[in-house]
């Protein structure tokens, strides 16, 4: 069970690509939740999704590329100039894989923003994900991460919620959780709910700011509801639906999108193009760092490619605080550990990383 986590990492950071289609005022202003709505396992990978106003007239496009084994390496978004009708790339994430993590790092333009590696248990499901800034001034990754997400399930392996915290930049050590979106399921394991909360520091307690509803229309078609919660009133107000048709295939194809009024036609639409996992080209091996032994218990060996050779490799624990730095003089370096808590790690070098346990 491999999850995809793009959307969940992107629903408190990013705008979303159909602000025509759904408020900004919901914090969970995203496509509800595209994986986890698709029927069923299939050997379609969604390629290309465009996005229409109402009147026909396409106005965003999302494209994705796919290794040999039907893995995301390439997501990207684009918006049509009006001037010149071409399209223009205005975001870009990459995805590189290993056996228990995937990295995604994110650019706008040509410039990079940020790189979230996500650590999974051996399932597959995310546990953690550590989310570092592109430090401009020195032309690198910062060092210390500046946001961390945790997930939990519930006992049906079913994400429960993801949780995230922000970085102190004085003390530099992490806040308590400020963000926490929670899902709910029935009891055939189909997603129902989602919320987005805050916490409120002075209450001492989770505040409520947007929700998603999903219901079944009908075989081939679902609704997700939006809401946002209006303090004033005490209570979740409409704020937008977007409905999913699904072919006989159980892939989404279409979507619709309504703002406040669902009793006229929709204010704008997208289309999906799917193409066969069997035909996607392998991409290129990626550059890898390797550690023994792991599980490693006083010293370990690291061995990394030519050109990371002089970096500095970091040591971060589950928490995203900073453990140890050691400069790289060789291909092959003995890490001394002794000092250290028994724990899962996660080691940084350049944009490679890698988990690690001490025992």
């Amino acid at each position: 069970m491999n999850l995809k986590i793009s959307l969940l990492l992107t629903v408190a950071l990013a705008c979303p690509l159909c602000s025509v289609a759904q408020s900004a005022r919901n914090p969970l202003n995203h496509e509800p939740a595209r994986v986890s709505l698709q029927k069923g396992m299939t050997s379609w990978k969604l390629t290309e999704e465009v996005f229409y106003h109402a009147d026909g007239q396409p106005f965003n496009k999302r494209n994705y590329q796919y290794d040999a084994n039907g893995q995301k390496t390439t997501e990207s978004s684009s918006r049509l100039n009006e001037d010149d009708r071409t399209w223009r790339e205005i975001l870009k994430s990459e995805y590189r894989y290993t056996d228990d993590k995937e990295v995604i790092i994110n650019m706008s333009g040509a410039h990079f923003t940020s790189i979230t590696e996500v650590v999974n248990d051996t399932e597959g499901k995310p546990l953690y994900a550590l989310t570092y800034a592109w430090n401009s001034d020195a032309d690198d990754w910062s060092v210390n991460p500046s946001m961390r997400s945790e997930w939990k399930y519930n006992d049906d392996g079913h994400m429960a919620a993801c949780l995230k915290q922000q970085i102190n930049r004085t003390t530099n050590e992490w806040n308590d959780f400020d963000i926490r979106i929670s899902s709910i399921y029935n009891e055939t394991g189909e997603l129902t709910e989602e919320t987005f909360q805050v916490w409120n520091p002075e209450q001492g307690q989770w505040t409520n700011k947007g929700r998603y509803t999903y219901s079944n229309i009908d075989d081939f078609q679902k609704a997700a509801t939006s809401y946002i919660y209006a303090p004033s009133f005490n209570d979740w107000v409409f704020d937008g639906k977007t409905v999913y048709i699904y072919d006989e295939d159980g892939k989404i194809i279409r979507c619709d999108y309504y703002q406040n009024n669902t009793d006229k036609a929709p204010d704008a639409y997208s289309i999906n193009t799917y193409s066969e996992s069997a035909g996607f080209a392998k991409a290129p091996e990626l550059n890898e760092i390797n550690v023994f032994p792991n599980p490693a218990m006083l010293t370990f060996e690291l061995t990394v490619p030519t050109e990371y050779i002089g970096k500095t490799m970091y040591l971060f624990d589950a928490w995203g605080k900073q453990e140890k730095a050691v400069k790289v003089p060789d291909l092959t370096t003995q890490v001394d550990i002794s000092g250290l808590p028994c724990g899962v790690y996660l080691l940084k070098i350049g944009d490679l990383s890698k988990k690690i346990i001490i025992q």
